[in-house]
């Protein structure tokens, strides 16, 4: 049932959401003001590929997307285990490459308080393992990555930096794609410029402010990827009013422009606008919630799954 109280509490919620001080008192012309005034980037159009751009970028080697799974079964610590699975598609005439992990507290010893740090490594791990066997395997134009780049280097920083050196070596352009963009880069400029915007994340402050095809490089001074090597853009790819962020390292700035205008081109305008690619992948490599209790039940001893890993909760008649 849903009570009463929750669903106050629901309208309570919303009511706050709308009195934020934050987008209400934005405008697309007050947003796109300050990009340009305060030198946060340079907004333009960008040109999707015609179909004999694409194949002259595409001749020097394949298009490389990666993504990773997580899945977990089991009770609260320690009695869970999860279930990590990263996916390199290299092309259409290529088996997938797989790198998959396992994480168990009861065996891997590590605290509560750790466990969640421990699987963001492990994840990362596992994708970055099946990126570097795809460029160490295969000739690989265009290597593309799921999220940002900045949480590769925080969280499996050796991995990270031996992909880089080896992009670097065969001339792999790695770029990482960001749907769930967490970072504040509208709200420190509002902010540092006197005006109280409140928490304003920039998904939200870019929301409807680029028409379609339009984006930006952030300048180094206003992003904190900056410390990590890591250059930003924003580009709105689709009739959908949200925009993505593009990272790249450092190094391969030159190439940010052509780099945009490849991922534009392969994102379809009437959808939410992430490249298809990466939708593919996220398919392929996902390990749902009935996979996962197959796994369990049909690899692990009946009694040790039964007494271990079932929780008393999935027990209940009632």
């Amino acid at each position: 049932m849903i009570s009463k109280d929750l669903m106050d509490e629901v309208s309570d919620l919303n009511e706050r959401l709308k009195n934020r001080k934050n987008v209400s008192k934005l405008s697309r012309k007050k947003v796109r003001d300050l990009i340009r005034n305060k030198k946060i980037g340079e907004i333009k159009v960008y040109e999707r590929f015609s179909i004999d751009k694409l194949k002259e970028f595409k001749k020097d080697g394949s298009i490389c997307v990666v993504d990773g799974s997580v899945n977990r079964i089991g009770a609260n610590y320690p009695n869970y285990v999860e279930f990590f699975q990263s996916m390199a598609l290299v092309g259409s005439d290529q088996e997938p490459l797989v790198k998959a992990d396992i994480l168990c507290p009861l065996v891997d010893e590590f605290s509560e308080r750790d466990q969640f740090k421990i699987s963001k490594q492990k994840l990362c791990e596992t994708e970055l393992a099946v990126a570097i066997e795809a460029v160490l395997n295969h000739k690989i134009k265009l290597l593309m990555m799921d999220g940002t780049l900045m949480r590769y280097c925080i969280e499996a920083k050796a991995s990270y930096d031996k992909l880089i050196k080896i992009c670097d070596e065969k001339g792999v352009i790695l770029v990482g794609v960001v749907e769930e963009i967490s970072t504040k880069i509208i709200m420190n400029t509002f902010h540092e410029n006197g005006k109280n915007v409140g928490m304003l994340f920039d998904r939200e402050a870019l929301f409807n402010v680029l028409y379609m095809n339009e984006g930006f490089v952030v300048e180094d001074h206003k992003s904190r990827k900056e410390e990590y090597n890591i250059e930003q853009a924003f580009i709105r790819t689709s009739k959908d009013p949200c925009v993505i962020a593009i990272d790249i390292p450092s190094q391969n700035i030159g190439k940010f422009d052509e780099i945009i205008s490849f991922v534009l081109t392969m994102s379809d305008e009437n959808t939410r606008g992430v490249p298809f690619l990466l939708d593919l992948v996220d398919k392929k490599t996902r390990i749902d919630n009935k996979q996962a209790e197959i796994l369990a039940k049909k690899y692990l001893d009946t009694e040790m799954y039964q007494s271990i890993f079932r929780s008393q909760r999935s027990k209940r008649v009632i």
